[in-house]
């Protein structure tokens, strides 16, 4: 079956489906990709054809200025903003890319650019989430408010679910009608993902959410532990240490003042007598190597999480799969839209103390959080069991498999 993969997400939204496109294709699958220029980079080595959005920026401008500290609201203006001066333009490249293939899939940034486009092509469109939207549910809390009280109603179902969903696609709803209309002709929505099995790319263990026929859980989607990649000399010399290591790093979330939210982290270290692994990503954090830290823009997850004690890291979905995989416990400092969500989880779970919400990001809180992740012994054995049952799952195989039964 030809399937063509949509990704339209920051690093960490990419990833997984570069290691979903991967397990197509070794089911057999005839599969290229569509991927953010900056990203295409990814799909080395992986015998995926890949072609890039057009425009120089990806996903990772929109959340690299910072305004994602002001929380989920200014994101989602954000967003609405910007779409609209893009999406005419990536919609129109996916119909040109997509032109032969037998089905489309992709998560939200995917279905934001190319529902129009299998519409107009008259072929079915695949939902693959790494979130867990489009199945409301008593199970948990809706995506975007975890921390809402979340009553039933009389009918006996959760409101919250419903209500994030609206949510979520309230920013792309009135730029995706124009496409479809203006751009593509079409007077009228015909659903391509209705009949559709939704997977998504996580785990049932960290997500309980129930399935039926529509609804399928997978595992995480990643491609195992990145053992060919090869650390530069000062990083693998770096970790040959006694002393405990800590991962700091905010992904695509910007910081408006990296400098200071570097400093904080470093003083953390001090104050606890660690070693510190700082990862910069889109302006998120901002130093210099030191004796006891080591900075750099990015080093693979799967190969530098099972390396360290603790992991601190801002709860995007791929991130804090990473980090639930790998074994160790977290400490999320929540920027906005589902990171909350996946702070909530990871507490829950008890495989990481409070959330630390950006705004709250203290000196004081850190150490506390930190001192409590490194000593617990409890949160660290139900860490490392998790991320024993998650390595079991082997999500990526279990979606291809769903659509080799379509095939």
């Amino acid at each position: 079956m030809r399937i063509a993969v949509i990704c339209n997400d920051t690093r960490g939204g990419v990833q997984p489906y570069v290691a979903l496109a991967s397990g197509l294709r070794d089911a057999g699958h005839d599969v290229r990709a569509l991927a953010p220029v900056g990203l295409v980079h990814l799909f080395e080595g992986t015998g995926v054809r890949v072609e890039p959005l057009p425009f120089t920026h990806d996903a990772d401008t929109f959340t690299a200025s910072g305004l994602a500290e002001r929380g989920t609201v200014s994101a989602m203006v954000m967003l609405a903003r910007e779409l609209p001066r893009r999406l005419t333009a990536w919609s129109l490249k996916t119909l040109e890319f997509c032109e032969g293939v037998d089905v489309m899939t992709g998560g939200v940034g995917g279905m934001t650019i190319g529902l129009a486009a299998a519409q107009k092509l008259g072929i079915p469109f695949v939902p693959t989430h790494l979130r867990p939207v489009g199945h409301p549910t008593n199970a948990f809390p809706g995506m975007l408010f975890p921390n809402l009280p979340d009553r039933m109603d009389k009918f006996g179902e959760h409101r919250t679910p419903r209500l994030s969903d609206l949510a979520l696609w309230l920013p792309f709803r009135a730029a995706m009608a124009s496409v479809r209309k203006k751009a593509f002709g079409l007077e009228r929505f015909v659903d391509p993902t209705h009949g559709q099995v939704k997977l998504y790319g996580f785990s049932r263990h960290v997500v309980p959410m129930p399935q039926d026929k529509g609804h399928q859980v997978t595992g995480y989607w990643t491609n195992g532990s990145d053992e060919a990649w090869q650390p530069p000399a000062d990083l693998a010399d770096f970790l040959k240490t006694r002393r405990q290591v800590v991962s700091i790093g905010f992904g695509s979330m910007g910081s408006s003042d990296p400098e200071h939210a570097a400093d904080m982290a470093i003083a953390t270290a001090q104050l606890l007598g660690t070693k510190l692994i700082v990862l910069g990503g889109s302006r998120g954090l901002k130093t210099t190597n030191g004796e006891h830290v080591f900075y750099a823009d990015a080093v693979p997850h799967d190969w530098l999480f099972p390396r360290v004690d603790a992991i601190v890291h801002h709860g995007g979905a791929g991130t804090t799969g990473a980090a639930l995989m790998a074994g160790k416990p977290s400490i999320v400092v929540p920027f906005a839209v589902d990171q909350p969500f996946w702070a909530s989880r990871v507490k829950s779970l008890g495989v990481g103390p409070e959330p630390i919400p950006r705004r709250d990001l203290r000196i004081r809180t850190l150490v506390s959080a930190v001192k409590t992740t490194l000593e617990d012994e409890i949160m660290r054995g139900k860490a490392r069991d998790l991320g024993q049952m998650l390595r079991a799952e082997h999500g990526a195989s279990v979606a291809a498999s769903h659509f080799s039964a379509m095939a």
